[in-house]
């Protein structure tokens, strides 16, 4: 049968009970604003009955309640937006990192604008166009060569701006790696934690939370798969490796791989333990990489292209021309020591012999035939109206003049750097609407928790009154009861 007391054990688990829930409640105000958190629940259910059956027991009217009882102590969490959200953000980083890349090549070039290669390429026709006019100008002259000065420095600015884009991303290759190699440790050792805890029966919520959230910060980084085990332990794949095995995290590293051609050493990614290359094609590294090794170095290879496809042009037209003394013309553009086109754009100056004698530009122009030039005509202007009618004439038939390669190269970009914005931008919104649903299981609403707070808070003091209650009637019994005799 039941003890005299047991009334008081119920009302004693109902105020533990409660006050167990507004502590929970507590803790959830309290985090209401700190990254990662889920909201926690105290999961209330009635504890064991009594009597319990047995084949010795004897005949029972019914089991009586004994109370109610913390069963678990569980957070708010969605899994299938958790998984979404983590399949999802290496694709927006991506592309958000790749549209910050291609904006800079945008603002390098600086197209359309006064100050990039299209204006200053304008400002060389312009003034060749001036130069067939008065080709015995010296005045003339010397601003065809200081309009050529303008438009090589435009050219080698954009490139060594590319270069550098280039050689930053490079080495931003190495920081991320190391971020992916600390972040790995760090859920390794939650999980180590989170192991130990879940082993005890207990569910570690807040190191599960922190686990989630530097789960989140690597996905970002590079597209993971994550699977739980049985003990609350994750296994983490990266293109199908182990990064992150329970308490154990495999590093990656970087290593130097020369090229000679392209000017510089590129970070190349394996895994430390096997030396075998590590593939990473999405989120914020494979972003870098593409950008490093295709997108910025498209660029760079058609900069150097067109360069060097312009120079060719415009020296074979100038070497046909004469000079003011009357001989033929050398090259208008020379290079430091390339022989092809790459590094063209690195390379290309003016000729040093033009600058600092405007008069051997070749401007006079007699023929095919004519080698040299007729006494008392070298002055004609006819080469210099040749050379500034490559604006309109393709170098060669069926190519596309100077200014339409060019033109096309920023027609390239454009389209390239408006396709990552729109992914990304497509990207924020599948994204911003998967923390949406989370935030809607997982946030913390303060309004709630105060309603969860009265509630508990009630049921804590009819708890209270309940006790008072048992004692009034057990002092009834201890001490009026049974005074006959006395």
């Amino acid at each position: 049968m039941r003890t005299t007391f047991s009334g008081i054990s119920i009302a004693l688990r109902a105020l533990q009970a409660q006050q167990a829930s507004l502590d929970v409640t507590s803790h959830n105000v309290a985090n209401a604003n700190t990254p990662g958190f889920s909201r926690q629940t105290a999961i209330l259910s009635a504890s064991k009955a009594y009597p319990v059956p047995m084949l010795s027991g004897g005949v029972s009217n019914g089991q009586y309640g004994t109370g109610v009882q913390v069963s678990q102590v569980a957070r708010m969490r969605d899994l299938f937006v958790e998984t979404r959200i983590r399949q999802e953000s290496p694709h927006l980083a991506y592309w958000e990192t790749l549209q910050r890349g291609l904006s800079q090549v945008e603002l390098f070039f600086g197209e359309p604008g006064e100050s990039g290669i299209s204006a200053a390429l304008d400002q060389f026709w312009d003034s060749l166009q001036d130069l067939s006019h008065g080709a015995d100008s010296d005045s003339v002259r010397e601003v065809v060569v200081q309009r050529a000065e303008v438009l090589v420095e435009a050219i080698r600015n954009t490139r060594n701006q590319l270069q550098s884009l280039r050689a930053d991303l490079n080495d931003n290759v190495d920081v991320l790696v190391s971020k992916i190699n600390t972040l790995a440790q760090q859920i390794a050792d939650l999980n180590n934690q989170i192991g130990k805890v879940s082993a005890t029966g207990n569910h570690p919520n807040d190191l599960m939370d922190q686990r989630d959230l530097l789960l989140e910060e690597l996905s970002q980084i590079a597209e993971i798969e994550v699977v739980d085990d049985h003990a609350n332990m994750v296994t983490v794949t990266l293109n199908g490796v182990s990064l992150v095995q329970r308490s154990t995290a495999y590093r990656l590293e970087t290593y130097r791989v020369p090229e000679p051609k392209l000017g510089y050493d590129r970070y190349q990614i394996r895994w430390q333990g096997t030396g075998s290359p590590a593939v990473i094609k999405s989120g914020e590294l494979g972003a870098t990489l593409a950008l490093r090794d295709e997108e910025v170095q498209n660029y760079i290879d058609d900069l150097d292209k067109w360069t060097w496809d312009f120079a060719e042009a415009f020296n074979k037209i100038h070497r046909e021309g004469f000079t003011l003394d009357g001989k033929t013309g050398i090259d208008f553009f020379e290079f430091a020591s390339s022989s092809m086109p790459h590094g063209a754009a690195l390379e290309i100056r003016v000729n040093e012999d033009i600058t600092e004698d405007p008069g051997k530009i070749a401007a006079a122009y007699f023929g095919e035939d004519v080698d040299e030039a007729p006494p008392g005509r070298i002055a004609n202007g006819e080469n210099a109206l040749r050379l500034a009618q490559l604006r309109y004439n393709p170098p060669r038939a069926g190519e596309p003049t100077i200014g339409d390669s060019f033109i096309s190269i920023i027609s390239n970009l454009g389209v390239r750097a408006e396709r990552a914005v729109k992914m990304a931008e497509n990207r924020s919104v599948l994204v911003t609407h998967l923390h949406n649903l989370r935030e809607a299981t997982s946030g913390v609403n303060l309004d709630e928790e105060m309603a969860n707070m009265i509630k508990f808070q009630h049921a804590y003091n009819a708890a209270a009154r309940l006790m008072t209650a048992l004692d009034q009637a057990l002092d009834v019994v201890v001490n009026r009861l049974g005074v006959v005799g006395r």
